[in-house]
C-alpha cells in the first residue's frame, strides 16, 4: 500500500466554538479508523493546520471534501508527498487548540508570536505537529496514569 501524507492550512468563515470542533473531531476520529487515515489537526480562530496521511485514494478523498466544505475557505495544499511510513500512526486525527500550546514551542516553529497555519511551509507544519502531539501524548499518558491512580 502507498502511504501518502497531505498538509493543508485553511481559514474558517465564521468561527466554530470548541464544542462543535470537538463533535467534528469525533465524527473525523471514527471515519479516519475506517478509511485506515492517521493525522494532526491544530486549530484557532485564525484557521486550521492538518496533516493527513494514509492510503492515497482516502486521503484525497478526504481533502477534496474539505475543499468543498462550506465552513472553510482558502483551503490551501502546502504538501502532497508519498512517504515510506506514518509519523502519526498512534492517532485517528490528534486535535490540538492553540490555546494549549506553550509560546516558546509555537515560537520555536513560526515567525509569528500567534499560530497562523498560512506562515508554515511544508516541513515546518511537520515537525510542529510532531512536537505538539508528542506533548499530547505525554498529557495523556499523566491524565491516564493519575485516574489509575484515584481508582486504585
Amino acid at each position: 500500500m502507498n502511504i501518502v501524507r497531505l498538509t493543508y492550512a485553511s481559514r474558517l468563515k465564521k468561527p466554530l466554538g470548541h464544542a462543535a470542533l470537538e463533535k467534528i473531531m469525533d465524527v473525523s476520529r471514527r471515519n479516519n479508523k475506517k478509511l485506515g487515515v492517521t493525522g494532526a489537526l491544530c486549530s484557532s480562530p485564525r484557521g486550521f493546520l492538518q496533516i493527513l496521511e494514509g492510503p492515497a485514494a482516502a486521503v484525497n478523498d478526504l481533502y477534496n471534501r474539505i475543499v468543498r466544505d462550506p465552513r472553510h475557505s482558502q483551503v490551501t495544499l502546502l504538501e502532497y508527498v508519498k512517504v515510506p511510513f506514518r509519523e502519526f500512526e498512534n492517532w485517528s486525527m490528534a486535535y490540538i487548540r492553540t490555546d494549549e500550546i506553550a509560546k516558546a514551542l509555537l515560537h520555536k516553529y513560526s515567525t509569528h508570536h500567534v499560530f497562523d497555519p498560512f506562515s508554515m511551509g511544508p516541513m515546518q507544519a511537520r515537525v510542529f505537529l510532531l512536537a505538539i502531539t508528542e506533548l499530547r501524548a505525554h498529557y495523556l499518558a499523566k491524565q491516564h496514569a493519575g485516574s489509575r491512580t484515584r481508582s486504585s
